[in-house]
C-alpha cells in the first residue's frame, strides 16, 4: 500500500537524487567489479565522463540535502516551529543509521581479513565519524565517508537555526567560504568536510532564494549545468561546479515532470539503499566474475546487468523491509516518550 507523500516532499528532487545515485553506483563504480581495461561501459556514448568524474555527483548530494533541509525545516531563516535539536537529531538517526550499520555489517563480514577491518575503524564507521580517518574515502564501506561529512553538516545546521535566523545566516556564509578554502588549499579529496559545508549551504542559501530564478528560462539554466562536463570538476573548478552547476541542475530538476514519474520515484526512494549496498555487492560479484576467466564484451555486459539487477532486488528489499520498519519504529518510540504530542512531518524526518 503506497502512502501520501508528505506535503513537503519535493518530487522531482526525489527522482534527480535516485539518477544521481545510478550514475555514481552504476558507472563510475562500475571499475570495482572490473579492471579499466575489462569495463563493459568503455566507449559507452555520454558514459565517459561519468566513468571518471562521477565521483562529483556526491556534491550534488550535498547541494539536494541542504535545498531539501532548507525546504522542510525553515519558514525563511528561521526553524519551524515545533523542530527541536533532539526531535531533529533522532529523524536524521533514524533516517540514516539502520541501513548504515547494515550494510557495513556486511561490508566488514566481507572484508574480515583486510588490514582496514580493525575494531577501531569499525566503531568510527559505526559512530559515523569515518570522514575524520585518515583516508575515509577507503575504508570499509567507501560511499559511506559522504554520510559521516552530512551528519557534520546537518549538526552545523540545526546548531545555527536553533540559535535564531541571524545565526544560521552568518553561519551558511562562513560555511560556504570555510569550504571553498578548504578545497582551495587541501583539494578535493582532502577536504571532504569542506565540500560538504560547501554544497550544504549553497543548498540552504538556494531554497530561501529559489523565487528569484523563476524568470529564468530552462534552456539559460542548461548552461551552467552543463558546466562539469565542459570543465573538468577539480581543484578550484570543484568550486564552480556545487556554487554554479548543481544549483542551476536542481533548478532545472524542479521544472522537469519525468523526475516525478513512478520509475524515477522507485529509483529516489531506494537511493540510499543502492548507494550504501552496492560497494558490498560489487565485491562479491568480482569474486564469481574473475573465475570465469575472459568474458568478452558482451559477456561483460551481460554480467553487469545480472549485477545491477540484483543491486536492485536487494535495495528494494531494504527499503521495505529495513528502512522504512525502522525509520517508523524509532519515531514511534519518540512520539510514545513525548507522550503522544503530534510533531510536524518535518521534524520527524518524513520530508
Amino acid at each position: 500500500m503506497q502512502t501520501r507523500p508528505s506535503p513537503d516532499r519535493l518530487l522531482r528532487l526525489d527522482g534527480l537524487r535516485g539518477l544521481a545515485a545510478c550514475f555514481i553506483s552504476f558507472v563510475f563504480h562500475l571499475r570495482i567489479l572490473f579492471s579499466q581495461e575489462s569495463n563493459p561501459l568503455n566507449g559507452v556514448p555520454g558514459l565517459g565522463w561519468f566513468q571518471h568524474w562521477g565521483w562529483s555527483m556526491v556534491d550534488l548530494f550535498f547541494v539536494l540535502s541542504g535545498f531539501v533541509f532548507a525546504h522542510c525545516y525553515l519558514d525563511g531563516w528561521r526553524l519551524r516551529a515545533g523542530t527541536t535539536i533532539s526531535s531533529f537529531a533522532l529523524s536524521r538517526f533514524a533516517r540514516l543509521w539502520p541501513l548504515h550499520a547494515v550494510s557495513l555489517a556486511c561490508i566488514i563480514l566481507i572484508l574480515r581479513d583486510a588490514p582496514e577491518t580493525t575494531v577501531a575503524n569499525a566503531m568510527t564507521s559505526l559512530a559515523m565519524l569515518h570522514v575524520f580517518l585518515p583516508a575515509p574515502t577507503q575504508t570499509l564501506n567507501g560511499p559511506a565517508w559522504s554520510l559521516s561529512v552530512e551528519v557534520f553538516c546537518y549538526a552545523v545546521f540545526i546548531l545555527a537555526a536553533t540559535a535564531g535566523a541571524r545565526a544560521l545566516r552568518v553561519s551558511a556564509v562562513v560555511a560556504i567560504f570555510a569550504g571553498t578554502y578548504c578545497i582551495f588549499a587541501l583539494g578535493a579529496w582532502e577536504a571532504l568536510i569542506g565540500r560538504g559545508l560547501l554544497g550544504f549551504f549553497c543548498g540552504v542559501i538556494l531554497r530561501r532564494y529559489v523565487k528569484f530564478a523563476d524568470p529564468i528560462p530552462g534552456a539559460v539554466l542548461i548552461v551552467p549545468a552543463a558546466l562539469p562536463f565542459v570543465i573538468v570538476p577539480e581543484g578550484a573548478w570543484l568550486i564552480l561546479t556545487s556554487v554554479v552547476a548543481w544549483p542551476a541542475t536542481i533548478l532545472l530538476a524542479l521544472r522537469t515532470k519525468v523526475l516525478e514519474s513512478r520509475v524515477m520515484i522507485w529509483f529516489g526512494d531506494r537511493s540510499y539503499s543502492i548507494y550504501l549496498i552496492h560497494v558490498p555487492v560489487y565485491l562479491l560479484a568480482a569474486t564469481a566474475v574473475s573465475q570465469l576467466g575472459e568474458l568478452g564484451r558482451t559477456g561483460s555486459m551481460v554480467a553487469t546487468i545480472m549485477v545491477w539487477i540484483l543491486i536492485l532486488l536487494i535495495a528494494d528489499l531494504f527499503y521495505r523491509h529495513l528502512e522504512m520498519p525502522s525509520q517508523k519504529a524509532i519515531l514511534q518510540w519518540f512520539r510514545k516518550r513525548e507522550g503522544g504530542v503530534q510533531q510536524p512531518a518535518n521534524a520527524l524526518g518524513m520530508e
